[in-house]
């Protein structure tokens, strides 16, 4: 773009690989946007079907549009670095290209930022939706605000060691596609992980909250999370390595984090069954062949290299686990059919 270009105020990262079925509906809710002062950078990742071609073509009719073309794939993080790398706007969102925004998304957004002056992110809810994007219930992470005793529903502004404290009953607190956050805030935190895969979101989620800043939760839906055999959580899910990302996305956060996790029960918890967990795939051979090559060549070194949680953590939870399974013994009747 030329110099006399003004820059958007918010920049829309659209990464994509092979997602030709769905991106034209993806980009169709980019224009569709009540709020229509942004760029959307269509960053493909060494496609091979028809997905380049698609985003060319609405490059050409819509000039907010532009197609970002990767000719090898680089892998998912490096590629929404590369994206994040090309956005000129204040304010950045991303959008996978088989996702749908709802029309209002942008604009509600950035009315949380008008009405809150240090606000670090904002981000609404997702809907969880199948391949024709029929609603099939709520998203996963809405489980950290039921458990809470909150209303998803509800706009809600917390610290960020609040919101740190919930995203360990369920760690990614906003779905990848449904949140805006600053761009010099995005960058100063080194964008994404290339490290990780179907755990990228939730580690920038715990590295923002772990700056302690003001959250808001707008309250109002976001995003159609569209579930289909090709996405990557749910192919992690099948091939049974989500768990592990996830555990060492974690339990890096609580090594950073390692005071407000000492003085808290229920983090000191998570650091163990969470360790427990990483743990457990060292000690199981057969498990690293469920994992590609390509993200187990990330992960081990990672594993190795991660903190362990401290030895009196550990003791703790062993001791309390080792309680609860007396008091459940108690519990169950005996031969007689009265309880012992």
């Amino acid at each position: 773009m030329g110099s006399g270009v003004s820059a958007p105020r918010v920049s829309v990262l659209v990464p994509c690989w092979n997602d030709g079925r769905f991106l034209d509906e993806a980009l169709r809710s980019v224009a569709a946007q009540s709020f229509g002062d942004f760029e959307a950078i269509v960053a493909d990742d060494g496609s091979t079907d028809d997905t380049p071609a698609i985003a060319a073509a609405w490059a050409a009719r819509d000039p907010r549009f532009r197609l970002a073309r990767s000719e090898t794939n680089l892998g998912m993080g490096e590629n929404w670095n590369r994206a994040l790398g090309e956005a000129r706007g204040e304010l950045v969102a991303k959008l996978d290209g088989d996702d749908v925004w709802e029309p209002e998304f942008i604009s509600s957004l950035l009315d949380e930022f008008e009405r809150e002056a240090d606000l670090l992110v904002a981000f609404g809810r997702a809907i969880e939706c199948d391949e024709a994007l029929r609603p099939c219930g709520p998203w996963y992470g809405e489980r950290a605000f039921t458990d809470a005793g909150l209303d998803p529903a509800e706009r809600l502004v917390l610290g960020g060691e609040e919101w740190y404290r919930m995203s360990f009953d369920d760690a990614q607190l906003w779905h990848s596609g449904a949140f805006l956050l600053p761009r010099r805030e995005f960058l100063a935190l080194g964008g994404w992980n290339p490290v990780w895969s179907c755990a990228a979101d939730t580690d920038l989620i715990l590295r923002l909250l772990e700056l302690a800043r003001p959250v808001c939760n707008s309250g109002r839906p976001g995003v159609r999370y569209r579930r289909h055999d090709r996405s990557v959580s749910r192919g992690a899910e099948r091939e049974g390595w989500k768990s592990l990302e996830w555990s060492l996305v974690a339990l890096s956060s609580l090594a950073r984090r390692r005071t407000l996790a000492l003085r808290n029960r229920r983090l000191r918890w998570n650091w163990w069954r969470l360790d427990a967990i990483g743990r457990g795939w060292l000690r199981a051979p057969e498990r690293w062949d469920q994992v590609p090559a390509r993200v187990r060549e990330k992960l081990e070194p990672e594993l190795r290299r991660t903190a362990p949680a401290p030895w009196f953590v550990r003791i703790e939870n062993e001791l309390r686990t080792w309680a609860w399974r007396v008091r459940e013994n108690t519990k169950k009747p005996s031969r007689s059919g009265k309880a012992r």
